[in-house]
């Protein structure tokens, strides 16, 4: 039995899925069938989540923060790499 549900799609990646699924004559509700039977056949994620390291959940901060310097030349963003 089919049911009816909504949930909120970042609008890129459903046009982008739309018309990947549509190569396959598939509809995004049948690509988005398709990836929760696999998660129910599986009982896991078709993928691997890995929560980030140390240094990396420090540089998110900083983006979320508007703490982010930007290099406007190799010469500089190579100075920047070897701190």
């Amino acid at each position: 039995m089919r049911v009816s549900t909504s949930i909120k799609l970042e609008k890129e990646n459903r046009d982008f899925a739309k018309e990947f699924f549509k190569n396959f004559n598939l509809t995004l509700s049948d690509g988005i069938n398709m990836y929760l039977s696999k998660i129910a056949i599986d009982k896991k994620l078709p993928f691997e989540l890995e929560l980030p390291n140390e240094k990396t959940m420090a540089s998110i901060k900083q983006a979320q923060n508007n703490e982010v310097t930007y290099n406007h030349n190799i010469s500089d963003l190579m100075k920047d790499l070897r701190k």
